[in-house]
């Protein structure tokens, strides 16, 4: 298809126009409101024991739910890149549940499996609480995370195909084996773009989390509930877009260590391919 110049600097405009109204103007507001009374007052809000304990709750559900979603995509992914099977629809369709289906409808789901009246209530008798702590708080987010690293990985796996994992089968290499020296490295950008977004879904989250947590201060509130609770419930409005920002920064932190770690990744792989052909021509 080809367009004029005009109808092309016309839909950029529109595209950047729309981008400043919806992303940079409300970024810059929570930005500037957060530093309007000074650093020093701002680092008040985002230093005070409620504040740590948040940022210390939401980097500790990272921690987990990452690792627990990596494992669980990239088997899932294999599975229905590679598999064939009866259930297979089934099972894309439970994938992309997370999408369709509202985070609240979420908690309320869990509570009525994991609550004190719930399917599996009798674990809190026996001194194990899922719900109103940090179990719960870490199954919520894992259910509206989990399709993240499947989505980014699965288009990848069925794009390079099978030839060289076949390959390395006839080669007498093991499972395993095919896996950590062809599949995953023929993957990792997908499944990197999968942790980034799955990093920060996890930090954001708030219908899901907010149904499963007591919202105690220091005891499990992430920091989207504190920026709830502060903004609402202590009507402390520049203390909320402190922790707005907070928030925003941490995010914005672990998407700079990602693209740093992805540009070593891309200079090792380029090193090796460089050294395997001089090895050739040699």
């Amino acid at each position: 298809m080809i367009v004029s110049r005009w109808t092309r600097l016309g839909l950029r405009s529109i595209a950047l126009i729309y981008l400043f109204v919806l992303l940079i103007v409300p970024v810059g507001l929570i930005f500037w409101r957060s530093f309007e009374h000074g650093f020093g007052q701002f680092w008040e809000w985002i230093t005070t024991p409620a504040a740590i304990s948040a940022l210390q709750l939401s980097l500790l559900i990272v921690v987990i739910v990452v690792p627990l979603n990596v494992i669980f995509g990239v088997v899932t992914a294999l599975a229905l890149a590679r598999g064939r099977f009866r259930g297979k629809g089934i099972l894309q369709a439970v994938v992309d549940l997370p999408f369709a289906v509202s985070p609240v409808v979420v908690g309320v789901a869990l509570i009525a499996l994991w609550g004190a009246d719930g399917w599996f209530g009798g674990l809190e008798s026996l001194g194990i609480r899922i719900i109103f702590g940090l179990p719960g708080m870490v199954l919520a987010t894992i259910f509206v995370t989990l399709p993240f690293v499947v989505r980014e990985v699965e288009p990848v796996l069925r794009e390079i195909g099978t030839e060289q994992e076949e390959a390395a089968a006839t080669l007498g290499a093991t499972g395993w084996q095919t896996f950590w020296r062809i599949t995953l490295p023929a993957i990792r950008w997908g499944l990197t773009y999968g942790v980034v977004l799955t990093v920060a879904r996890a930090l954001g989250e708030y219908g899901a989390v907010t149904m499963v947590s007591s919202n105690f201060p220091g005891v499990s509130q992430t920091l989207t509930l504190l920026v709830h609770s502060r903004y609402t419930d202590d009507y402390n409005e520049f203390g909320a877009y402190a922790a707005a920002t907070l928030l925003m920064l941490v995010a914005i932190l672990v998407l700079v260590v990602m693209t740093i770690v992805e540009r070593r990744v891309q200079g090792r792989v380029a090193d090796a391919s460089a050294s395997i052909v001089e090895e050739e021509k040699n």
